[in-house]
C-alpha cells in the first residue's frame, strides 16, 4: 500500500497527464478550426445588376481563391442576418426557421488555407476540417466524371437533414420545404460569386451514395454541388 506521500505524488502525476491530454486536444481542436475574415455587408454592384449579369460558368482560370472571398462566398449561402421581427436569423429562409441545411467545402487551391474537407459554421463564422484530403477528384467521380470542375479551386456542397423538417411538416417538409431552403441559399451563393467576379454552376448530376460517403454524412442527403473559380 502506498503511504500518504506516494498518494499525494500519484494525484499529482494525473493531474498532469489530465492537463497535458486538455493542451493536446486543445491544440489539435485548433489546427481543424478556421476563423473566416468578417464578411462585407456591402458591395460594389446594385443587386439589379448582379441578377442581370448571372450566368454559368464550367471553365475556370488556374487561380486561387483568397480567405476573405471564400468567408464572403459561405457567408452569403449560409451566414447569419437579423430580422427586425424575429431577432437574428440566417441569411436565406427557412420553414419554420428549422435550417436542416449544411454546407461542405471541398477546398483545393484557397490561399492559407490546408487543400482538405471543411464544414462550416454560420454561428461563429468559421469553417471545420473533417478531412485532410483534397477530395475534389473524388468529388468529380462521384458527379458522373464531370471533369471540368476539376478546373475550381474550391467546390460547395449543400447537404439537408429531411429528418429535421418532417418532425414538423411530414412529407410536405422534405418533399418541398427543404428543397426550397436549399434552393435559396444556393441562389445566394451564385449572385455573391458574381458580384465578387467569380463563377460557378449549379450541379444536380451526382451519386449520392458516392457523395455521402465523401462527406462521412448518415442522415443527410446531399442536394447540389456548386463549384466556384474565376471564370475564363
Amino acid at each position: 500500500m502506498l503511504d500518504k506521500k506516494g498518494r499525494c505524488n500519484m494525484r499529482k502525476t494525473a493531474l498532469f497527464l489530465i492537463y497535458f491530454i486538455l493542451i493536446f486536444q486543445q491544440m489539435l481542436f485548433c489546427q481543424n478550426v478556421v476563423k473566416l475574415p468578417r464578411p462585407s455587408y456591402k458591395g460594389t454592384l446594385s443587386l439589379e445588376e448582379v441578377i442581370f449579369k448571372r450566368k454559368s460558368y464550367r471553365q475556370y482560370e488556374n487561380r486561387a481563391l483568397s480567405l476573405e472571398e471564400l468567408s464572403q462566398l459561405l457567408w452569403s449561402c449560409a451566414g447569419s442576418g437579423v430580422d427586425g421581427v424575429t431577432g437574428a436569423t440566417r441569411v436565406f429562409p427557412s420553414a419554420g426557421g428549422i435550417y436542416p441545411v449544411d454546407i461542405y467545402i471541398a477546398a483545393g487551391e484557397v490561399k492559407t488555407l490546408m487543400p482538405g474537407l471543411y464544414k462550416y459554421d454560420y454561428k461563429d463564422h468559421l469553417i471545420t476540417l473533417v478531412g485532410k484530403e483534397d477530395v475534389r477528384k473524388d468529388l468529380i467521380a462521384a458527379c458522373y466524371n464531370q471533369s471540368w470542375m476539376g478546373q475550381a479551386p474550391v467546390s460547395f456542397i449543400f447537404v439537408g437533414d429531411p429528418t429535421k423538417v418532417s418532425r414538423r411538416y411530414s412529407v410536405r417538409g422534405e418533399s418541398l420545404y427543404l428543397p426550397l431552403d436549399i434552393g435559396t441559399s444556393c441562389q445566394n451563393l451564385h449572385l455573391q460569386a458574381e458580384s465578387l467576379g467569380l463563377g460557378t454552376v449549379m450541379v444536380g448530376a451526382f451519386s449520392d451514395g458516392e457523395v455521402k460517403r465523401i462527406l462521412g454524412l448518415n442522415k443527410q442527403r446531399p442536394f447540389c454541388v456548386m463549384p466556384v473559380g474565376r471564370p475564363k
